[in-house]
């Protein structure tokens, strides 16, 4: 209310409008923010699906998984479980696991991302199993085999629950394609 006793409506209309409008610039920068990490993540996922597709032999994708795959993901380790098949046995990425293990892991969903399951870190992660917070694991279909991708980090955020999976289902179907061949051979 001015001092003669006049509403200034303009005033009040003016300062709602500027609060709008701050409230529309969070948005948006929000909104870039989150553009920005999504062509981040799809890059680091192109990079991996990559150094997969270079990998001539399953030793050599083996060390793929351990180094630049998982250098290009930013994450601690990854592990990938084929069920009742150990097809490389000094594998540090590729290992076998036990029939239904990953319906152990992941129940009927086609993947899980959140903090480590601390029933099934040591089997997953072994002696690095301590210092993981966060996991992705994703079903695998090998040639009618079961069998689970399984990405873990240190970082606490890194994977949550609430996240969109599909770059990780698609980082998940190209192994299966690329590990079909030696599962059959």
């Amino acid at each position: 209310m001015a001092d003669d006793g006049v509403i200034d409506l303009a005033a009040r209309q003016r300062s709602k409008l500027e609060t709008e409008l701050a409230r529309v610039r969070a948005s948006n920068e929000a909104l870039i923010a989150l553009a920005k990490a999504n062509l981040a993540a799809q890059a680091q996922t192109h990079a991996a699906v990559l150094a997969v597709m270079e990998a001539e032999t399953l030793p050599a994708l083996d060390r793929k998984l351990t180094g630049r795959v998982a250098g290009a993901l930013s994450v601690d380790v990854v592990r990938v479980f084929i069920e009742g098949h150990a097809l490389l046995p000094a594998g540090q990425a590729i290992q076998p696991c036990a029939p239904d293990f990953t319906h152990a892991l992941v129940g009927g969903k086609a993947e899980r991302l959140g903090p480590i399951d601390t029933r099934y870190a040591d089997a997953l992660y072994a002696a690095k199993a301590s210092a993981l917070r966060t996991e992705a694991i994703a079903r695998l279909e090998i040639g009618g085999v079961a069998g689970a991708l399984c990405l873990a980090s240190r970082d606490g955020e890194m994977f949550r629950p609430d996240q969109a999976a599909d770059l990780l289902h698609f980082l998940a179907r190209v192994l299966e394609r690329r590990l079909a061949p030696w599962l059959k051979g």
